[in-house]
C-alpha cells in the first residue's frame, strides 16, 4: 500500500516536471502514518498564498514562505500545482516529552497529562468544587473521546444575567500549550473564588466556559498515553479550523461537518457566548477577524483595543514575548487575520458573523508542544492577560430585553446603526434571559431592537465610556397580529411547553376545533425525529401530553404539531 503511495505521488510530480523522490517519499511516510504532511515552499504573492488555502491548509506565512499542512488529497492537488517544497519534521513527533496520568504530578504544571489524566482531573474539579463547577460533556469525538467544558461560576446550576464566556485550546491537536494552560486557569479560578478579589469578581459576574482541549483525537492519536505523535487534523484527517460554516464561502468550505464541529456549533447555539477566545500555536500573535475577508470588520477599533490590553499587559512582563509583526494593524502581536492569510472555515469567524459574538484567535507559542518545564513561564506571561480579556465581557452595552405586555424575556437582534454595512455586526439576546452584551468602543450610539412578532425599537444617544458599563434595558411591544392570535384562537393552536426549559419532563399543549388526524413529533437541533408523541384521529377539544427526556441530553429540541393544513413548531430547551 505505501509503495503504491509513493508511485501515485511520484507520478503526480513527474507529470509535473519538478520533486525530488526523497520529499516525496518523507511525505508519503507522514501521510501513511499521520494521515498528513507539513511542508514549505516560497511565494512571493499574498493574492497567490490566499488561493492556495482552498487548496492547502495554511499553518503560517512570513517572509514570502508558506508552512502548510496537507491530508492525502489535499497533497496531491498541491503537487500539481508545480512548487518547489520541503518536508518537514511534523510539528507533533517530540521524543521524550514529559507525561503525567497523576492528578497531584499534573498540578505540578510541568507536564502534560494522559488522556485519562485529563479527564480525571475536569471530573475532580466538578467534584471538588461543585457550587461553583460544573463538566458539561459536549459530545464525542470521531473516536469516541469526550469533548468536556468545565463550567466556573457563583450560580453554576442557574442561569443568570450574565456574558457567557469561553476559552477553547487545542482545535489543532499539535498546538498544546494552552491545553495546560487552561487546565490551570480552571483550577486557580477554583480555589481563588472568595480568596482573590479580582476572580470573586468575574465568577459572581460572569459564566465562563472553558474547554482546554477541542480535538482529543488529534492530540492523542500517538496513544492515550503519549501527546507525542499528535496530529493538528481530527481522526478523519479533516482540518477542524477549517470546517465551520464561513461568510464568505458558504456552509462547507472544509466538506462534511465533523462530530466536533458540530458540537461546538450546538453549544454556541445553545448558550450564546458573547466573547470567547480560541488557542492555537505556530506564532506569537492575536489574530482577529475577519480571517475570510479583506474588509475591515466595523468595529476593528475595538479588536484592535482589546487585542493591544491583552499584548501589553504580556508585555509589561516579558517584552520579547507576543512580538510578532506580520500584517495591519502594524502592532507587535496583534494581527488582523486576512492580512496575514485568508483561511475559510475558521470557527472565530463563524462565532463573530454566524453567532453575534465577538471571538479571537490567540497564537500563543512559537512552539507549538514546547518543553513542560517551559509551561510555567507561559503561564506567567499570559495569566494576568487571561482574566482582563474576561472582565472584556462586562463592558460595553448590555441589558435584558422583555416583552412589553407579559414581561417575559425576548430572543432579538441588537444593531447599531451605522455600523451594519455588508457585514453582519448584530448580536443576539438570550432566549432564556433575554439579556444582551455589545461590546463597542467608546462613543454615543443609535440602537435598534427587533424580533419577529414585535415592533422595532430605536434608542439614540446612548453614550458608551471606555472600560465601563452601560445598562439599556428594553420592552419590545407585540405586534397587533400577535395580540389577535392570543385573544383570538385560531381553529388549531399550539402552546408553549412549560416548564422551559426543564429537566427531564415537560408538558406540551395544544387546541383543536375539529375532527382530524394529528401528529405531534420531537426532534432535536438537527432536524431528527427522536419521538413521537400523537399519530391518531383526535376529536375538538384540548389536549395535553408529557414528553421525558430522560435519555436525551441537554440542548435545543423543537416539536411539531401537524393536522389538515395547519403546522407549528415551537422551540424548547432541556437542561440538565
Amino acid at each position: 500500500m505505501r509503495v503504491l503511495s509513493v508511485i501515485i505521488l511520484l507520478c503526480v510530480a513527474v507529470s509535473s516536471g519538478f520533486a525530488q523522490y526523497n520529499d516525496l517519499k518523507s511525505a508519503n511516510e507522514y501521510l501513511e502514518k499521520k494521515g498528513e504532511v507539513y511542508f514549505k515552499f516560497s511565494v512571493f504573492d499574498k493574492a497567490e498564498v490566499d488561493r492556495l488555502s482552498e487548496i492547502i491548509s495554511i499553518d503560517n506565512f512570513r517572509e514570502h514562505t508558506v508552512y502548510a499542512y496537507a491530508n492525502r488529497e489535499e497533497f496531491e492537488n498541491f503537487l500539481k500545482l508545480n512548487y518547489n517544497f520541503e518536508i518537514l519534521k511534523h510539528p507533533g513527533d517530540n521524543e521524550g516529552i514529559r507525561m503525567s496520568d497523576e492528578i497531584n504530578e499534573i498540578r505540578e504544571w510541568d507536564s502534560y497529562p494522559t488522556y485519562d489524566g485529563y479527564t480525571s482531573m475536569m471530573n475532580q474539579f466538578g467534584t471538588t468544587f461543585p457550587n461553583i463547577c460544573q463538566i458539561v460533556d459536549i459530545g464525542g469525538t470521531v473516536q469516541g473521546r469526550r469533548l468536556l467544558f468545565a463550567k466556573v461560576t457563583d450560580s453554576v446550576s442557574i442561569r443568570k444575567d450574565k456574558p457567557r464566556f469561553m476559552y477553547t485550546s487545542s482545535m489543532h491537536g499539535d498546538e498544546i500549550t494552552a491545553y495546560v494552560l487552561m487546565l490551570r486557569l480552571i483550577d486557580t479560578l477554583c480555589k481563588g473564588y472568595g480568596v482573590n478579589p479580582k476572580i470573586t469578581y468575574l465568577l459572581n459576574n460572569v459564566e465562563i466556559w472553558i474547554n482546554p482541549l477541542a480535538n482529543p483525537d488529534g492530540t492523542y492519536h500517538g496513544g492515550n498515553n503519549t501527546v507525542s505523535g499528535a496530529i493538528r487534523n481530527n481522526a478523519n484527517n479533516k482540518d477542524l479550523n477549517r470546517n465551520f460554516p464561513d461568510p464568505a464561502a458558504g456552509p462547507n468550505p472544509g466538506g462534511t461537518w465533523q462530530p466536533e464541529t458540530i458540537a461546538f456549533m450546538n453549544i454556541a447555539t445553545l448558550f450564546n457566548f458573547s466573547l470567547s477566545m480560541n488557542f492555537h500555536g505556530g506564532a506569537q500573535v492575536l489574530n482577529y477577524p475577519w480571517d475570510t475577508w479583506g474588509r475591515l470588520h466595523p468595529d476593528d477599533d475595538w479588536f484592535i483595543h482589546v487585542s493591544r490590553r491583552f499584548v501589553d499587559t504580556v508585555h509589561s512582563i516579558n517584552p520579547s514575548y507576543m512580538t510578532d509583526l506580520l500584517g495591519y494593524p502594524n502592532i507587535p502581536g496583534i494581527v488582523n487575520g486576512f492580512s496575514w492569510y485568508r483561511i475559510t472555515g475558521g470557527r472565530q469567524d463563524y462565532m463573530t458573523y454566524f453567532r453575534g459574538s465577538r471571538e479571537i484567535t490567540n497564537e500563543i507559542s512559537s512552539t507549538k508542544a514546547p518543553a513542560g518545564s517551559t509551561l510555567p513561564n507561559y503561564w506567567n506571561y499570559n495569566f494576568k492577560s487571561f482574566l482582563n480579556y474576561i472582565q472584556e465581557s462586562l463592558y460595553g452595552i448590555r441589558g435584558i430585553i422583555t416583552d412589553s405586555v407579559t414581561g417575559l424575556p425576548v430572543k432579538a437582534k441588537v444593531r447599531v446603526n451605522g455600523k451594519e454595512i455588508a457585514d453582519s455586526t448584530w448580536i443576539n439576546s438570550d432566549s432564556l434571559i433575554g439579556d444582551y452584551h455589545r461590546y463597542i468602543s467608546n462613543g454615543t450610539y443609535t440602537l435598534s431592537f427587533s424580533a419577529p412578532n414585535y415592533i422595532t425599537k430605536t434608542i439614540s444617544n446612548v453614550y458608551v465610556q471606555k472600560d465601563s458599563t452601560t445598562i439599556l434595558n428594553v420592552q419590545l411591544s407585540p405586534t397587533s397580529t400577535l395580540i389577535t392570535e392570543e385573544t383570538n384562537p385560531v381553529e388549531y393552536k399550539l402552546h408553549q411547553n412549560y416548564p422551559n426549559p426543564f429537566n427531564p419532563t415537560t408538558n406540551i399543549r395544544y387546541e383543536t376545533s375539529k375532527s382530524n388526524f394529528v401528529t405531534l413529533k420531537i426532534y432535536d437541533i438537527l432536524g431528527k425525529e427522536i419521538s413521537t408523541l400523537v399519530n391518531e384521529y383526535q376529536m375538538p377539544g384540548v389536549y395535553e401530553y408529557q414528553f421525558d427526556a430522560s435519555i436525551f441530553p441537554s440542548g435545543i429540541y423543537y416539536y411539531k404539531l401537524v393536522t389538515n393544513n395547519f403546522s407549528e413548531t415551537k422551540k424548547m430547551i432541556l437542561v440538565k
